[in-house]
């Protein structure tokens, strides 16, 4: 099978791999759909997370690795001891790979498992044209969603899971900074449970009319405007009581803290290749409340549920669609080049 392996910092190589064998316990899977994350992007240019000198603590897997966490597809074999999954079966999957056994797996909170790894970073992922993965990952797609809108259902969960977290967003002004997919999945999110309105940030307005049709009430490109007084003005100087900060860069961290009122919550979502000075002092005088949030647990069946449900148009996320052989060129480069004009690149595989 042809696969995309990570030797090191901008070097993934579509290579011709042996299809991987399936174990107990879990179940082979065909790929039709494969998205690149952010997550991703961050490790073509790292690395970041991928283990380089020495085995991955939960795996034992070290570079080179095939990428990628984000796919949908059909299972085509399964492994001994599974009976709950059959060939043929249409799924998409969580990205967490956990030890079972640590007080947070047993606790439900299995996405803070004391030896957490992931698809694509611990072991080999779905950039594939086959991948073998655990059952405990798997979510079946319902018979009316398509596998290529199903492949947004693992970056849509994160917006979900950090919604929950942060609790009660009903009847709140929200600001979410950065208008790619996990800053869209915060916009979803947040106007599921109920919030007011919601303003998202962003580079330029490519993006705008995507954001607008996942309930985004209002948008500001900030090489246009201010942010923190664009914000002001929306609120009638109230500021804003949620903020979910998407990119993860020091600047946007600071109009995090910035945009939000006394003792408003902002939740980090975006991920740092640099630890980001922090506006100290600011944050804690008006008992603001900082908030992470790691992945999901269960939220993709949240939303394979709205998709199945809703006429919203999930598939116009879906900003490129590229081959494999081309993952490179077409994915990775135009992603570091062209950020900000996408939402999601999706790699399709094979027709299922």
């Amino acid at each position: 099978m042809k696969a995309a392996f990570w030797y090191g910092h901008r070097d993934l190589r579509v290579m011709d791999t042996p299809e991987p064998v399936v174990k107990p316990g879990h179940v082979k899977v065909k790929i039709a759909w494969a998205g690149i994350c952010g997550t991703d992007r961050h490790e073509y240019n790292g690395p970041v997370f991928i283990p380089v000198t020495k085995p991955n603590h939960l795996t034992g897997k070290i570079a080179p690795l095939i990428l990628g966490h984000e796919f949908s597809g059909k299972i085509v074999e399964v492994g001994e001891g599974v009976s709950d999954w059959k060939v043929g079966d249409r799924i998409t999957a969580s990205g967490n790979l956990v030890c079972g056994e640590c007080e947070w797996c047993k606790s439900g909170r299995v996405n803070l498992c004391e030896r957490l790894a992931f698809n694509g970073i611990g072991q080999d992922g779905c950039f594939a044209e086959y991948i073998v993965v655990p059952t405990y990952q798997l979510f079946k797609v319902p018979d009316n969603v398509s596998l290529e809108k199903a492949v947004l259902a693992e970056p849509l969960a994160c917006g979900v899971h950090s919604t929950k977290l942060i609790g009660d967003v009903s009847g709140k002004d929200v600001v979410v900074i950065g208008p790619g997919i996990i800053g869209i999945s915060c916009v979803s999110a947040a106007k599921h449970n109920g919030a007011k309105r919601v303003l998202i940030a962003g580079v330029g307005n490519s993006n705008e009319a995507r954001a607008r049709c996942m309930g985004a009430d209002e948008y500001v490109d900030v090489t246009k405007h201010d942010l923190v007084q664009y914000v002001k003005n929306w609120t009638n100087g109230r500021m804003a009581e949620v903020v979910y900060e998407c990119v993860g860069i020091e600047s946007t961290m600071e109009n995090a803290v910035n945009v939000s009122r006394k003792a408003a919550q902002i939740m980090v979502m975006g991920v740092y290749e640099k630890p980001p000075k922090f506006p100290m002092n600011y944050f804690q005088e008006g008992e603001r409340i900082l908030l992470s949030s790691q992945a999901y647990v269960d939220e993709l069946a949240i939303v394979l549920d709205r998709m199945s449900k809703e006429t919203t148009p999930y598939e116009d996320l879906i900003t490129r669609r590229i081959s494999l052989d081309r993952i490179v060129e077409d994915g990775f480069e135009e992603l570091m080049s062209n950020n900000n004009q996408h939402v999601k690149i999706a790699i399709k595989i094979a027709d299922l």
